[in-house]
C-alpha cells in the first residue's frame, strides 16, 4: 500500500510509508525515504519511512555552514547556493573541508536491515560547484570529520558542471550509486545505527551551488534507500569468567571480570554472602571461608541466556608469606606524636613518626616495621625523611606491613664527636626507639597493628640502634661508663636510666641492620640465644676511606658470627659495588637502585623469622649437626609457605634429588653412616604469592650460603697455594649473595684478615691494600633479563693466574662443569690500593637446567 501527499504540503503531513511484503512473513522489502521541502530555507528534513523494524530514520540535513537558499525560479531543488571550494577526496581526515548532506537510520530490536540500493539521486550543480560526489557510510560518528574506522565510501561519482556562470545542470547518478551499494550491501543488525554523508568536493568557488533535485514523480520519495527488513534470530552467548587467585581477608574489594560474548552486562550471585557479598559492582570480602560466585547473563530479544559459570572463592586469613609481594597502594600520615621527653640539654622534645600503610583500612592486624634513620646521631645531619627511609617505608607498606619512620633525640655536631659522646647518644636513641615499640603495643587496636609482629629496621647510625635493641640485655655494659659527659642537666640526662634498663622484646620478631653494624669500640652487649634474629646488608664499597660517612662491615661480620654460633638465625649480605647507604657515587661503581633489593631481602628474612616464631621458634638446623647412629632425625623445610595450596618440596642430598622425598619434612630413621651429607630442600610456590619463577635453592636456616670453598691446609704464603681451587655460588632468586666469612684462624689466611689467600690473590687483593679493599673483591650474583649473572674482578698484571667462569645444572657431578655456554664480558676497571682491577661479568641463561655459576681459579707454575 502506498500513502502519499501532494507536493507542497506542510512538512508535518508529508510522512508516508511504502511497504512491499515479501514471500516470508519474517521479511519485508522497504523504502526508507525522505521528501525535501519546496521553496524553503530550512536546513533539515524530518520525513521518514515508518516501516516495521526501522527506527526513524533520523533527519536528512545539510552540513553546518551550508545555507538553504532555493531560488524561486528553481523550486524543485533543495540545497545551498554557497559551497566550499577546493574540497578533497573523502577519507580519514579528508571531509573537514567538504560540504555535505547527512542522514541516519537504525535497526529495531530483533531486526536486521539490509540496504541494497537507492531509489533516485539527481544532483544539481553550478559551474563552480562540486565536481565529484561520494556517499560515505559508517556505524560510528565520533567526530565532526566523520573519519571513523572502518569508513565505507561509495564513489566518487562525477557530475556535469555547466560551462557558464549562473547556469545549472542536473546529473542523475542513481544507477552508479545503486550499483556500488548492490556490490557491497549495508547490513545493520539489531540496535545498530547507520550514519551516512553525501559529500561534494572539488568546486572552484565559494559561490558555487550544490543541490539534490527534489521534483520526484508523483507518489514517490525525493530520495529513498531500498532494501529489506528481516527478523534477526537470537544468538547464543557464552560467559568468560577467570578463576580467582588467592583472596585474603582485608584485601581491597574485588572487581570481577566476567564478560559475555554478547557484550551484555553480567550479574553475579554469592552462595554465601557472609563470606563475600556484592556492593557497587564489587565483591566485599567479609570473613574467612568459601563461597561460590556465579556469573549469569539472562539474554534479551537478540540473545539466548548464557550458561551460568561459577568460580570458587576461598577467603583466607593472611599468612606471613602473603607479605612477600607488593600488592597494595600506599598512603602516608605525617607527624604522629609518640613521646615527649627532655633531651641531654634538658630541652623538652616532642618525638613523632610518619606512618606508611596501605591506603584502605585493613580488617586484620598488620605486622609493623619501626624504621630508624641514620645520620650519626647528629641533629644537623638527617631525620625521618631520609630518602632510603621513605623508599623502604613505601616498599614495605606496599607488601602490607605498616612502617613507622620515627624521630629520636639527636645532638649538636660538637657534642657527638667521640666514642664517649656517641655512646650516650646511642642510648638516648635506643630508649626512644623502645618507646616507639611501647607505643605500638599500647595502640595496636586503634591502628590495626599486630603487637606480636614488630620488626626493627635501621640504616647507618639507625642500623647500630637496631643492632643494640636486638642483642643488648639488662646489665650488658661491658665495663662502659653510664655517664653522659655532654649533659647539662642535673641529674644527668635520661641516658643513665637506659643504661641499666630491662629491654622488653615481647612481640619483637627480628631486626634489620643496613650499612650500619655495631660499634666495635663501645659495644655493650653479650650475644645469647634469646637475641633477635638479624639480617645485615652492606655495600662492598662501604668502609672505603675515600667515601664520606662510610662504615666498615667488620662489626656486622663479627655480630653475624656470634649470632650463628649461639643458634640465632641470621643472614649477612654484601651488595657488590655499593657504598654507604647503597650510594652509587663517591667511588662506588654500582649503578642500579639497590633499595628494592634490600626491601626484598629484608621482607623475606622478616617473614621467615615470623613463620619460625609462629611455629614455636624451634630451629631445626644449625651450622653443624651431629646425631648418634641408629637414632631418628626429622628435618623440616626452613621456609614453608603455609598459605600456598599445592606448594611442592624436593629434598636433596649433596645437591642430588632424593627420590620420593617431596614432603615438607624429611625423616631419617634409623640414621646410618650413609646418611652423612649436606641436605637442602627446593620449595615450589605454585600460586605465585612469591615471584613467578621463585623456586629457590634453600639451605638450612642457620647454615649460610658459603661463598668460598677453599683448601684449609698447606697455605702458609701466597706463592705456595695449590694450582687450582673453585669458588661456587648457588643461585637464590634475589639479586645478591649471602656471605659467610671463613674462620679467622684458618691456616690458609696468611694475613689473618679472614680471607683465603688464593681468593684474595686471584680476585684482586694485594698486601699493599691491607684490609681496606677486602670488601670490594667479593663476587655478586644477580638475575638480569632471564640470565644468571656473576660479577667479579681480577688483577690485570698477573699472567700466572687464570680465572674461568663455569656453569652446571648438577652440583653432584664434578665433571659436569663447563664454560661452553657462559658469556663473559669486560665491563670496566677499578683501582684499589694502587692496583688496577678488571671488572668482568659472566652470565648464563636462567632456565630450569642452568642454575649454578662458579669461578675456577688456576695458577700456572
Amino acid at each position: 500500500m502506498v500513502i502519499t501527499s501532494p507536493k507542497g504540503c506542510v512538512l508535518a503531513y508529508c510522512l508516508a510509508t511504502l511497504v512491499w511484503l515479501g514471500n516470508s512473513s519474517h521479511a519485508q522489502d522497504i523504502l526508507i525515504g525522505w521528501d525535501f521541502p519546496v521553496n524553503s530555507t530550512v536546513s533539515s528534513v524530518s520525513s521518514a519511512s515508518v516501516a516495521t523494524g526501522v527506527v526513524g530514520p533520523k533527519s536528512f540535513a545539510m552540513a553546518s555552514g551550508l545555507s538553504a537558499n532555493i531560488f524561486s525560479s528553481q523550486p524543485y531543488a533543495w540545497g545551498a547556493s554557497s559551497w566550499t571550494s577546493g574540497g578533497t577526496s573523502p577519507g580519514p581526515n579528508g571531509t573537514t573541508n567538504n560540504d555535505y548532506f547527512y542522514f541516519e537510520i537504525q535497526a529495531d530490536t530483533g531486526k536486521k536491515i539490509t540496504i541494497s540500493g537507492i531509489s533516485r539521486l539527481i544532483l544539481q550543480v553550478s559551474a563552480s560547484g562540486p565536481k565529484k560526489w561520494s556517499l560515505l557510510y559508517s556505524e560510528s560518528n565520533s567526530n565532526s570529520a566523520f573519519d571513523p574506522s572502518p569508513l565505507r565510501s561509495y564513489g566518487p561519482f562525477n557530475v556535469a558542471n555547466p560551462v557558464n556562470s549562473g547556469e545549472i545542470l542536473d546529473t542523475d547518478i542513481t544507477a552508479f550509486v545503486n550499483a556500488a551499494i548492490a556490490a557491497n550491501p549495508i547490513i545493520l543488525t539489531a540496535g545498530k545505527v547507520g550514519y551516512f554523508r553525501l559529500v561534494g568536493f572539488g568546486g572552484t568557488s565559494t559561490s558555487g551551488s550544490g543541490r539534490i533535485v527534489a521534483n520526484a514523480p508523483a507518489s514517490t520519495w525525493d530520495f529513498a534507500l531500498t532494501g529489506k527488513v528481516e527478523d534477526m534470530p537470537k544468538t547464543s552467548q557464552t560467559i568468560t569468567f577467570s578463576s580467582f587467585g588467592r583472596a585474603l581477608l582485608g584485601d581491597e574489594p574485588l572487581s570481577l571480570g566476567a564478560s559475555a560474548s554478547s557484550g551484555l552486562a553480567v550479574t553475579y550471585v554469592s552462595s554465601d554472602p557472609s563470606v563475600a557479598e556484592f556492593s557497587n559492582n564489587s565483591l566485599i570480602l567479609k570473613k574467612v571461608g568459601t563461597t561460590f560466585i556465579t556469573a549469569s547473563q539472562a539474554g534479551n530479544i537478540d540473545y539466548y541466556p548464557a550458561a551460568d559459570v561459577s568460580q570458587t572463592l576461598t577467603v583466607s586469613q593472611p599468612q606471613p608469606s602473603d607479605y612477600l609481594t607488593s600488592r597494595y597502594p600506599v598512603t602516608t600520615t605525617y607527624g604522629i606524636e609518640y613521646r615527649v621527653v627532655n633531651d641531654y640539654k634538658g630541652v623538652l622534645t616532642t618525638l613523632a613518626f610518619d606512618l606508611y600503610r596501605r591506603t584502605s583500612t585493613p580488617t586484620v592486624a598488620q605486622p609493623v616495621v619501626i624504621l630508624i634513620h641514620g645520620g650519626g646521631y647528629n641533629a644537623s645531619s638527617a631525620d625521618r625523611t631520609q630518602s632510603y627511609i621513605v623508599s623502604l617505608g613505601n616498599e614495605l607498606a606496599a607488601r602490607g606491613f605498616q612502617a613507622l619512620a620515627i624521630d629520636y633525640r639527636l645532638r649538636a655536631t660538637a657534642d657527638r664527636t667521640t666514642d664517649a659522646t656517641q655512646l650516650p647518644a646511642l642510648r638516648d636513641a635506643a630508649a626512644d626507639a623502645l618507646e616507639a615499640v611501647k607505643f605500638v603495643r599500647a595502640n595496636a587496636v586503634a591502628y590495626g597493628w599486630d603487637p606480636n609482629a614488630i620488626f626493627l629496621l635501621g640504616g647507618s647510625a639507625g642500623g647500630r640502634i637496631a643492632a643494640w635493641l636486638a642483642v643488648r640485655e639488662s646489665g650488658d655494659q661491658g665495663g662502659l661508663s653510664t655517664s653522659d659527659p655532654m649533659s647539662t642537666t642535673s641529674p644527668a640526662s635520661s641516658v643513665t636510666s637506659d643504661a641499666t634498663a630491662v629491654y622488653d622484646r615481647s612481640g619483637m620478631v627480628a631486626s634489620a641492620i643496613l650499612f650500619g653494624g655495631p660499634e666495635t669500640t663501645f659495644r655493650a652487649y653479650t650475644v645469647n640465644s634469646s637475641d633477635l634474629p638479624c639480617i645485615m646488608v652492606h655495600g662492598t664499597y662501604d668502609g672505603n676511606t675515600d667515601q664520606v660517612g662510610s662504615i666498615d662491615t667488620y662489626g656486622s661480620v663479627d655480630l653475624y658470627k656470634q649470632l650463628v654460633a649461639v643458634g640465632v638465625p641470621s643472614e649477612l649480605h654484601l651488595l657488590n659495588g655499593y657504598g654507604h647507604q647503597f650510594d652509587t657515587s663517591l667511588g662506588a661503581y654500582a649503578s642500579v637502585d639497590a633499595i628494592p633489593t634490600v626491601a626484598d631481602l629484608t621482607a623475606r628474612f622478616f617473614i621467615k623469622q615470623w613463620e619460625r616464631k609462629l611455629a614455636g621458634g624451634t630451629e631445626i638446623f644449625a651450622p653443624a649437626f651431629t646425631k648418634a647412629g641408629g637414632s631418628s632425625l626429622t628435618l623440616t623445610a626452613p621456609v614453608t609457605n603455609h598459605s600456598a595450596p599445592g606448594t611442592t618440596y624436593q629434598w636433596t642430598k649433596n645437591g642430588v634429588n632424593l627420590a620420593g622425598k617431596t614432603g615438607a619434612t624429611l625423616v631419617l630413621n634409623p640414621l646410618l653412616a650413609t646418611d652423612n651429607g649436606s641436605y637442602a630442600v627446593v620449595v615450589g610456590n605454585p600460586d605465585q604469592s612469591w615471584s613467578p619463577f621463585d623456586i629457590s635453592w634453600l639451605t638450612f636456616v642457620n647454615t649460610p650460603i658459603s661463598a668460598v670453598n677453599y683448601i684449609s691446609t698447606g697455605l702458609n704464603e701466597v706463592l705456595s697455594h695449590p694450582t687450582s681451587m673453585t669458588l661456587s655460588v648457588a643461585t637464590v632468586n634475589v639479586p645478591s649473595l649471602a656471605v659467610a666469612y671463613p674462620g679467622e684462624s684458618a691456616t690458609s689466611d696468611v694475613d689473618a684478615d679472614g680471607w683465603v689467600a688464593l681468593v684474595e690473590y686471584a680476585l684482586g687483593w694485594s698486601r699493599a691494600q691491607g684490609s681496606v679493599g677486602k670488601s670490594a673483591i667479593l663476587p655478586q650474583t644477580v638475575v638480569e633479563n632471564q640470565r644468571l649473572v656473576l660479577n667479579y674482578q681480577v688483577r690485570t698484571n698477573d699472567p700466572k693466574v687464570e680465572v674461568t667462569a663455569e656453569t652446571t645444572s648438577d652440583l653432584g657431578n664434578p665433571l659436569s662443569w663447563s664454560s661452553a655456554e657462559v658469556r663473559v664480558s669486560t665491563v670496566g676497571s677499578v683501582t684499589i690500593g694502587g692496583e688496577v682491577l678488571e671488572k668482568r661479568s659472566a652470565s648464563v641463561p636462567m632456565d630450569e637446567t642452568k642454575r649454578f655459576l662458579r669461578l675456577r681459579v688456576n695458577q700456572s707454575p
